[in-house]
């Protein structure tokens, strides 16, 4: 399947319409029905007397309009499964971007057909049925992997440098629209993979018994999502803002506005929407409210711009056209297609949902201590604890350069914040240890040497107060101690890497100390 199928959808499937008088030459009179349907809701204008086409499908194309189709019954079915959730495939989400040889993996359902055949994500999709991808678009790759359920297709993937020839056999799969996970006691992460007829609903339900849990802080990961219903993203953007303008559409008639309903339950907790270029459509009106209104956070890289709805006209035939008939704009009149929504902070982590966690951290003891920062009107509280930890040092030096000075530093066991200052900023270490004592630099250090301390003679040293970190990684490197009288000599046990390395020395007379390394390239 492919997540940028990005389609919104004003899912307003109108009655056939009835012509007393011809509308179009031609012995097809459905060519009539279409023209008629262009003619009064297409967006834009058309230009009838270039157009020399004998079906119906060949008129559709001629507008040049890449969201209009012209749909047979079983590609109405299919494309209304597509945003349900349920196709039959192999089970693999597709990159919008191509790659020089064929189509990137972005993602793997579980226990589908690729899934069992081993098929990972980075993967690159190079033939299908031995025919090369080469040149084709997205939707004609989309088209040689779908198929019914129960037949085979040859796949050729490239991992590397490695081709993989593979024999799949089509499923009917059924791909959940919304996933939920409490990441801790209080914050909830949940994933909505497509705005669907349900989703709305869904989402409120799984939202209460978050709640019932404890969570109180809430991660949206609109990431990869390719749109959907239009009144699903209404009322889930309701949700977080209550009875409020959501969308604004443009119409070939005039102006229509979008208001959220009153929701059964309304959610103003702190909010981080995740995005990427894949986000699009329905997902793009979401994130504009939510920006527009700010009542949360949008955090990754901009969505992928697709500010048009399209509505479906079932014809006397039994087929059906999706055309394209409005565009839409954010609540405050921001447009949206061809620009996409930018993100308040601007981030390509390669793990965004810990750099969510993080900003969400906000210790309620203070713990070892926080720092407060402000990013585009919202306030965000940093566990240094948490970002001093192997597992997120390096997301905390992914995140801190997005976000605005000077920073207030909290430190343990104070009630008050106060307001930092640049010196304490200035390099990499203040992020990290925002009150540690500098002990001075020893530049051009080689592999050969040893590092030399000398201590107070009032200290008491443990080698467990002691650590040496990479300041890039923060990964810990095993040393030695020789203590010899008020003099400690720290050997490392390995080779150390270009670049700096922190020794911080912690809990000695209640302050924290800190010497930076340089390491020769």
């Amino acid at each position: 399947m492919n997540k940028m199928r990005s389609i919104l959808l004003c899912l307003s499937i109108l009655g056939c319409l009835l012509f007393s008088t011809p509308l179009w030459a031609a012995a097809d009179p459905v060519l009539d029905e279409i023209k008629a349907l262009v003619e009064s809701y297409y967006l834009r204008d058309v230009d009838w007397d270039r157009l020399q086409v004998d079906s119906p499908g060949a008129l559709v194309a001629e507008l040049g309009d890449p969201h209009s189709e012209y749909l047979k019954a079983e590609e109405m079915e299919e494309f209304i499964s597509s945003i349900e959730g349920n196709y039959a495939g192999i089970g693999v989400y597709l990159n919008a971007g191509q790659s020089a040889d064929g189509i990137e993996i972005s993602g793997i359902i579980p226990n589908s057909p690729a899934d069992q055949a081993g098929i990972k994500t980075g993967d690159i999709i190079v033939r299908v049925n031995r025919k090369s991808l080469e040149g084709l678009d997205l939707d004609s790759i989309q088209e040689i992997l779908l198929g019914p359920a129960g037949t085979r297709v040859e796949v050729e993937v490239r991992r590397g440098k490695e081709h993989h020839e593979l024999i799949l056999q089509r499923e009917l799969i059924q791909i959940p629209q919304l996933s939920c996970t409490q990441l801790d006691f209080n914050t909830a992460y949940i994933d909505i993979d497509s705005f669907s007829e349900s989703a709305g609903q869904d989402l409120l339900q799984i939202m209460a018994t978050c709640r019932e849990k404890g969570a109180d802080k809430w991660i949206i990961d609109l990431r990869g999502n390719p749109g959907g219903y239009i009144n699903t993203a209404v009322d889930v953007a309701g949700i977080f803002l209550g009875p409020s303008i959501v969308t604004v559409l443009e119409e070939r008639e005039g102006i229509i506005t979008y208001q959220a309903p009153e929701p059964d339950l309304q959610f103003s907790d702190p909010l981080l929407i995740l995005l990427d270029e894949n986000s699009a459509s329905a997902a793009e009106i979401l994130a504009a409210a939510i920006k527009d209104y700010h009542q949360g956070v949008l955090l990754g890289q901009c969505s992928y711009g697709k500010g048009t709805a399209q509505s479906i006209f079932p014809l006397s035939n039994g087929d059906y056209l999706k055309l394209t008939t409005a565009r839409f704009y954010s609540p405050l009149g921001y447009t949206i297609n061809g620009i996409g929504v930018e993100p308040d902070l601007p981030l390509k982590s390669l793990d965004m949902i810990k750099a969510a966690l993080l900003l969400l951290s906000d210790p309620p003891d203070g713990g070892a201590g926080s720092v407060e920062l402000l990013a585009n009107g919202h306030i965000f509280i940093i566990d240094l604890a948490l970002a001093r930890s192997s597992e997120y040092w390096e997301v905390w030096g992914e995140v801190k350069g997005l976000l605005q000075y000077l920073p207030a530093y909290k430190a343990p066991g104070e009630a008050d914040y106060s307001l930092s200052t640049s010196q304490q900023f200035q390099n990499q270490a203040g992020w990290y240890y925002p009150q540690a004592r500098e002990l001075g630099a020893l530049d051009n250090y080689d592999n050969k040497q040893e590092l030399l301390l000398y201590i107070s003679p009032s200290w008491e040293l443990d080698q467990e107060q002691l650590q040496l970190r990479h300041a890039a990684s923060g990964v810990e490197q095993p040393f030695r101690v020789i203590q010899e009288g008020n003099f400690i000599r720290i050997q490392p046990e390995e080779e150390l890497l270009p670049g700096e390395y922190w020794l911080i020395l912690e809990g000695l007379v209640e302050d924290t100390y800190l010497a930076r390394i340089g390491i020769e390239q």
